[in-house]
């Protein structure tokens, strides 16, 4: 019914890099009563009506965006026809009261859509951001983009227990996610990954209706919290051996049923005895969520994060 972009994991960024460099992008600024979706054949595509007719292959990020809009629950799609869901959407798309919308074609496919409200700040231009700080690993789909720092910040958690301490910045060209930067702690061990925001506001900014460059300052500002907390940070992940987990576990079981669903999050902190330290919770979240997708690995890794105690 529809396609998906190429996926990178844990990738080198010079091939993301090289990927981005070659995509072909143009962006229409167009009125969202001129164009409509349709089904051709299998496929949805998305026909533009602007001297003349043009038709783009819809990508699975510009329908879950036109529908994530409204809200539309999209754990039901599978429930539905191509002709419904084409149908829902151009209902949705007469129903948008604004002059123009920005519709980003890339490679020939339609990729996103975007209020007038929009602000973009682009992968490329995160990764060239961070190529100061040393880049670990880009992660990269049609709905969000995650990079790793290198650590530059090292410490012990606990004596034989080394970890490094870096940036997770997340961004989104499509509109899903906000651009955020945290901390990336990393155990070296076993290679564990988890994320801990910067202060109290969270370190996320979204997408939409900032003065030019706003989110360009917001990332440098961010960044360099980051750097000047790290030591806090580290303290603080040392004193978590001092916590027993069981004061801890019913509060993280009832957030990791609520994003995995209850077959999948039975028994996940079944490692967990009565003498285990919160510092053992937090390893054995990051380790499981090695197995998970980039979504909901980082969400995983963001929950251990916040098991670190100020």
């Amino acid at each position: 019914m529809v396609t998906e972009g190429i996926e990178f994991i844990n990738a080198n960024v010079k091939q993301v890099i090289d990927h981005l460099e070659d995509l072909e992008r143009n962006r229409l600024q167009i009125s969202p009563g001129n164009i409509k979706i349709n089904v051709d054949g299998r496929n949805l595509v998305l026909s533009v009506m602007e001297n003349g007719v043009k038709d783009y292959r819809i990508r699975k990020s510009f329908l879950h965006k036109l529908l994530k809009w409204y809200s539309f629950p999209l754990s039901q799609l599978y429930r539905l026809s191509r002709e419904t869901v084409a149908s829902v959407c151009n209902d949705y798309l007469m129903g948008i009261n604004r002059s123009y919308v920005n519709v980003m074609i890339e490679n020939g496919e339609a990729l996103t859509i975007t209020s007038p409200d929009y602000n973009e700040i682009t992968d490329l231009e995160i990764i060239r951001k961070c190529a100061e700080l040393g880049v670990r690993t880009v992660s990269r789909n049609d709905f969000m983009m995650r990079i790793t720092t290198e650590e530059k910040f090292k410490f012990e958690a606990v004596p034989g227990d080394n970890c490094g301490m870096g940036i997770n910045v997340i961004n989104s060209e499509t509109g899903f996610r906000t651009l955020s930067i945290a901390h990336f702690i990393l155990r070296y061990v076993c290679t564990n990954g988890a994320i801990r925001y910067i202060d109290e506001q969270g370190g996320a900014k979204v997408h939409y209706g900032h003065p030019e460059n706003e989110l360009q300052m917001f990332f440098d500002d961010q960044v360099d919290k980051a750097l000047k907390s790290q030591i806090k940070l580290a303290e603080s992940i040392k004193h978590m051996t001092d916590e027993n987990a069981q004061s801890f576990v019913t509060g993280v079981n009832k957030r990791i049923e609520s994003f995995l669903g209850k077959n999948e999050s039975r028994n996940f902190l079944g490692e967990i005895k009565d003498e285990s330290t919160l510092y053992d919770l937090f390893n054995l979240i990051t380790d499981k969520a090695k197995k998970y997708d980039l979504s909901k690995r980082i969400y995983l890794e963001t929950l251990a994060g916040d098991l670190i105690l100020n």
